[in-house]
């Protein structure tokens, strides 16, 4: 079901842009107190990997700028790689996947998203394939020649929960929400069939808040 809000057509596709941000999820322990120096996954000692690995592929002044971080509010992705800050980032829930190699796996995965700095920088900030030639070599260079361009680990997608729904007083069809509508929101089809297309207030939608589990 589409919906009309102040004159302009949103669709229920368009109603999933404004989701509400979730608190992120706790740390595992080894993250939560921070970089320990003497642990070989701190943000300090994988900083320190990324260097000599970037530094060994011969790019020093990018070397010398990277940083690796653990982002909490990564859900699917394992790890991702800011060109233009020198930053990788890598997701939490690496830590606690069972039956891997959780050593190995945040090795593959740091080296992975250093592929993309090392393939962007070698050839100029020009624009390539994100997963392209030049990024299969930079993995080669980086000690993962089979590494394949998505991963294949069991993270749990994201559940938002719906709190609010929002009904139509003349048809009674029904949406659901994260948040609330920033404007008055009438039901498209109701508008369309009943005032030519334009928004009418008889057709406004009310919202209710969702029971609790």
């Amino acid at each position: 079901m589409d919906f009309s809000a102040t004159g302009e057509s949103i669709s229920r596709d368009d109603s999933r842009s404004t989701i509400g941000r979730m608190a992120p999820p706790s740390l595992p322990e080894r993250v939560r107190r921070g970089p320990q120096e003497t642990s070989p996954l701190s943000e300090t000692e994988l900083t320190r990997q990324a260097t000599s690995l970037i530094t060994n592929v011969g790019l020093p002044k990018v070397a010398r700028k990277v940083s690796v971080h653990w982002n909490p509010r990564m859900r699917t992705a394992a790890g991702r790689a800011f060109y233009e800050s020198l930053r990788v980032e890598l997701n939490p829930e690496l830590l606690k996947l069972p039956e891997i190699d959780v050593d190995a796996e945040v090795d593959r995965t740091l080296r992975h998203e250093l592929a993309h700095l090392v393939a962007y920088h070698r050839v100029g900030r020009r624009k390539i394939a994100a997963h392209g030639k030049e990024w299969q070599q930079a993995c080669v260079d980086l000690g993962i020649p089979d590494e394949s361009r998505c991963h294949t680990l069991p993270f749990e997608p994201r559940r938002v929960k719906k709190k609010l729904a929002y009904q139509c007083p003349a048809c009674d069809s029904t949406i659901y929400r994260v948040r609330r509508f920033q404007h008055a929101v009438a039901c498209y089809d109701c508008c369309q069939q009943h005032a030519g297309g334009r928004y009418d207030d008889r057709f406004r939608l009310k919202a209710k808040r969702l029971a609790e589990d």
